[in-house]
């Protein structure tokens, strides 16, 4: 008596395994891990522009003036308050001046930049004490008029640098203004910005 046996055999499993692997592997390369990454530090990029943004101007409300406009003595003297000097003028038009807020770790990081802030806003409470040492990006800090604060920082994923709504303003070379406006060269060179007004 023969008896019946149910189930798959062995190259019937080998084949849908294969073309799971096949699909997931194409479903890999579509979904493209490091774009994905990308996205995700331009997420907390953008959240630290905008919570600075939002730092500053609590700090202007309370007191009136922004940081580098206040009797802060950190903002204002000698060599440090000369930093901020460019984003004390006003400016009808563009480009305007920026100045670099970065971790310590950074290249970009200026001891007179994070002093001010550290003596002004993260003492007024506005922003976390480990702020800066949470920032994994240059945020580029500006002022058109004595009544407001433009951050900006330079998005890493494809999408958003060539999102023409998102990212509008770009940088000079020498990273110390900004203007509207942003070529497909720029977009290219990464020299593209998102900014919070």
């Amino acid at each position: 008596m023969r008896k019946l046996s149910q189930g798959f055999t062995l190259i019937e499993l080998l084949i849908v395994i294969g073309v799971l692997g096949i699909l997931a592997s194409g479903l890999l390369a579509a979904v493209d891990p490091f774009e994905q990454l990308k996205k995700a530090r331009d997420a907390n990029n953008r959240n630290a522009s905008v919570e600075t943004l939002n730092a500053l101007t609590r700090y202007y409300a309370t007191h009136g003036v922004l940081p580098w406009q206040s009797t802060v003595v950190t903002c204002i003297t000698g060599g440090v308050g000369a930093v901020f000097d460019p984003l004390r003028v006003s400016e009808s038009g563009y480009p305007h001046a920026v100045v670099k807020i970065a971790n310590t770790t950074s290249t970009d990081y200026t001891a007179a930049v994070n002093g001010c802030i550290t003596d002004s806003v993260l003492a007024d409470g506005e922003l976390k004490s480990a702020f800066f040492s949470g920032l994994s990006t240059t945020l580029y800090l500006g002022s058109g008029s004595n009544t407001t604060a433009i951050v900006c920082y330079a998005p890493e994923g494809k999408a958003l640098r060539n999102d023409t709504v998102a990212v509008q303003w770009s940088i000079n070379a020498a990273g110390n203004s900004v203007a509207v406006g942003c070529t497909t060269a720029q977009k290219d060179a990464g020299e593209c910005l998102q900014c919070f007004e």
